[in-house]
């Protein structure tokens, strides 16, 4: 299997209210605040390749388009897209501690096996109505065929079911 060695190196959100989502990802989700800067709040996730740790940014609403000269600025700064969800994976034995932490905060969850790739998942909404997974892999729930039903093949194709 070829590995392409990319990591997701950074996601941002956009927020009426920096200050909210930035305390629901460091008290609930339990991430720490690595960078502050004008309106914008970078959280480290995990450290990652040397000079760059994984990162959730979270920007004011109002923050200035700063990309690619080129890029479409109504589109990008549009309040509303496409996000349906991004999710945090960890190891089983952390997954376990994560969903014991967050009940005990009190915290709304749902909870789905996705059975297909083995994986356990937990569920709930940041403050902005954002879904944030939480998930593991468990080889013991882990449905083989089903996996080989929706697994791509080497040629691109999906598994025939």
């Amino acid at each position: 299997m070829k590995t392409s060695g990319k990591r997701l190196g950074e996601l941002v959100l956009r927020s009426e209210n920096v200050e909210a989502l930035t305390d629901f990802y460091c008290n609930i989700i339990g991430l720490e605040l690595y960078a502050r800067f004008g309106s914008g709040n970078f959280l480290k996730i995990a450290d990652d390749f040397e000079g760059h740790p994984q990162l959730l940014a979270i920007f004011d609403q109002s923050w200035e388009f700063s990309g690619p000269k080129d890029i479409d600025r109504e589109h990008a700064q549009a309040k509303t897209g496409p996000l349906h969800h991004f999710a945090f994976a960890m190891e089983q034995h952390e997954f376990d501690r994560e969903k014991k932490r967050l009940k005990d905060l009190g915290q709304n969850l749902q909870f789905t096996d996705h059975k297909q790739f083995g994986w356990h998942s937990i569920y709930l909404h940041d403050p902005d109505g954002n879904s944030v997974e939480f998930v593991c892999y468990d080889k013991t729930i882990l449905d083989e065929a089903a996996n080989q039903s929706v697994r791509h093949q080497p040629n691109g194709q999906p598994a025939e079911i």
